[in-house]
């Protein structure tokens, strides 16, 4: 499976979830694929678009919300994935892209072979053998992408 496969499979589930995306190429790939006013972009922040997706549904528990996440943003918020475990919201469903590496920053190596993200409350692993390009960078704003997805809770 590629990792556009693997964005696809998550946005092929999606009708009108909150979905919360981490940094790099799976925001990218998100934003060329399906961008709508529901996507939060993680721009810039590694391993919070979890907690965000924990505070969404702790908040918002009636709303489905989807975060997707690499497994080194993952990695980077063990602390969320414990927490997400502990109060196994029924609402909150996580999908994690692990292709073993950090893509966007230079493909250094994680060390994600050592955790098994399956063994998480909902959430789902999607191994990524290949590498593709990355999609063009997301064209709005920080301002314009929050006022957006805030018009979602209206």
């Amino acid at each position: 499976m590629t990792r556009l496969e693997a964005v696809q499979a998550v946005l092929d589930s999606l009708t009108n979830e909150l979905l919360v995306v981490t940094t790099g190429y799976l925001s990218r790939d998100v934003f060329k694929i399906k961008d709508r006013k529901e996507n939060f972009y993680m721009c810039g922040s590694m391993g919070n678009a979890y907690p965000i997706g924990i505070g969404l549904a702790v908040n918002n528990p009636d709303k489905r919300i989807v975060v997707l996440s690499g497994d080194g943003a993952a990695l980077m918020s063990l602390g969320s994935l414990a927490l997400g475990n502990s109060l196994k919201l029924p609402s909150l469903q996580h999908f994690i892209v692990d292709n073993g590496k950090y893509a966007s920053t230079g493909g250094q190596p994680t060390c994600a072979d050592g955790i098994d993200f399956s063994q998480f409350h909902n959430t789902t692993v999607y191994s990524v053998s290949e590498d593709e390009p990355a999609s063009p960078r997301i064209t709005l704003g920080p301002i314009e992408m929050a006022e957006r997805f805030r018009s979602c809770f209206v």
